[in-house]
């Protein structure tokens, strides 16, 4: 099942990016004489309110999604293993504080501060450097909600024999870590990384349909469904939904290889 599930994903991946590769315009193009119109030869599910392609964008949107919530769950999911194992070998003292200071970040509503940051930054920022903002913001303040599982993980192997032995053997506190401790932790850490790629995804439609998101004219999925909120547009054609439909396919997919991984 897991397999299938990852081929699945990998399929939407490769079938967007030869989308993209070989459309007859970028997401970008805009043809002023097909504005809103339907399926043809030339744009097989219609185009927008400014004549650009639909496929094109949703399959490019759906690139940049799935990039950018990789990397920002790689680099949460780094902050919060190094954050976590550094309190589970930390001295009481240093580890209580540093869980403190966690546990205080999650009592924030971090999708509000989210938004005050997001908001506080320039809207004329260039599209790609508004993609990285986003999904670093999103890795920055996200990785609080793992500090724990990493903590009580490297915690409860801190004192098992093979651990011991090795500081018997003379290896210094980094080597034991790089060494035996996550690679014992490898499933733990997997299974938090996959978690936060769906909540990264979900996090930046949300910012998207606030217009808070990653800037025009690069697609992403928050300013796809943004468009929808125009009662026009949904009543034009059945294709408006295809960005709702995609999204929710590639989140029950990226559930159930959480599920399998588990």
């Amino acid at each position: 099942m897991r397999m299938i599930v990852l081929g699945l994903l990998c399929g939407l991946a490769l079938l967007s990016a030869g989308v993209v590769l070989h459309a007859h315009g970028g997401y970008a193009i805009q043809d002023r004489d097909s504005i809103s119109t339907g399926t043809s030869a030339m744009h097989w599910t219609g185009t927008d309110d400014l004549g650009r392609d639909r496929t094109v964008r949703v399959a490019a949107a759906l690139l940049l999604g799935l990039a950018g919530a990789l990397l920002a769950s790689a680099l949460a999911t780094t902050i919060a293993v190094g954050v976590g194992v550094t309190a589970a070998f930390a001295p009481e003292g240093i580890a209580s504080l540093l869980m403190y200071a966690s546990d205080l970040f999650l009592t924030l509503p971090w999708l509000f501060l989210l938004m005050m940051v997001r908001s506080s930054l320039p809207l004329t920022m260039p599209p790609l450097q508004s993609a990285g903002v986003t999904f670093l913001l999103l890795a920055l303040l996200g990785w609080p909600a793992y500090v724990r599982v990493s903590y009580a993980g490297a915690r409860n192997v801190r004192n098992a024999e093979w651990m011991l032995q090795g500081r018997a053997s003379g290896l210094r506190t980094s080597q034991l870590a790089t060494r035996h401790l996550l690679p014992h932790l490898r499933p733990l850490l997997l299974s938090q990384f996959l978690v936060c790629i769906p909540a990264c995804l979900v996090a930046e439609a949300n910012l998207g349909t606030l217009g808070l998101g990653i800037s025009e004219p690069l697609p992403s999925w928050g300013s796809m469904l943004l468009s929808l909120q125009n009662s026009a547009v949904l009543a034009s054609s059945h294709w408006v939904y295809l960005p709702i439909v995609l999204l929710v396919i590639v989140l029950l997919l990226l559930e159930l290889l959480v599920f399998e991984v588990s």
